[in-house]
């Protein structure tokens, strides 16, 4: 959360006189806030280094020298955001994210998200097709 911006979250209590220093959970606008800043963070990266939705944070190169400039981590580092690294990997030919299937071939829809569609079973009566349309 920007400083400037903390005061506007301050809330009193019979112990005392509160304010946040980073965005607390629940708010409606949290999710668009977090999106813009780190927006702000990585620009000039997204699109030709990474790619980013709210806290998915995809890392691509043409090849592993390319992939070692660490553009990016530099750039969370200068901003001190953390990563989590039991949620981090690295160096993958091919990730699945956001329902898709990135690999340096293709992108394509992920198989599991389809497969329920094709195997969706055809309706047999009256009802049952009411309610699919």
């Amino acid at each position: 959360m920007d400083p400037s911006e903390v005061d506007k979250t301050a809330f009193s209590t019979k112990k005392g006189h509160w304010a946040y220093k980073r965005m607390p959970f629940g708010l409606k606008t949290a999710p668009a806030t977090f999106q813009r800043m780190i927006n702000n963070v990585l620009s000039g990266l997204t699109g030709t280094r990474c790619f980013v939705f709210l806290d998915d944070i995809v890392i691509y190169a043409n090849s592993l020298v390319d992939h070692e400039r660490r553009d990016v981590f530099r750039r969370l580092r200068k901003y001190n955001l953390k990563l989590q690294p039991d949620k981090c990997e690295f160096l993958r030919r091919e990730i699945t994210v956001l329902g898709h299937t990135i690999s340096e071939h293709a992108v394509e829809p992920d198989a599991r998200k389809i497969e329920c569609v094709k195997n969706f079973p055809t309706p047999k009566t009256a009802k049952q097709k009411v309610f699919l349309v």
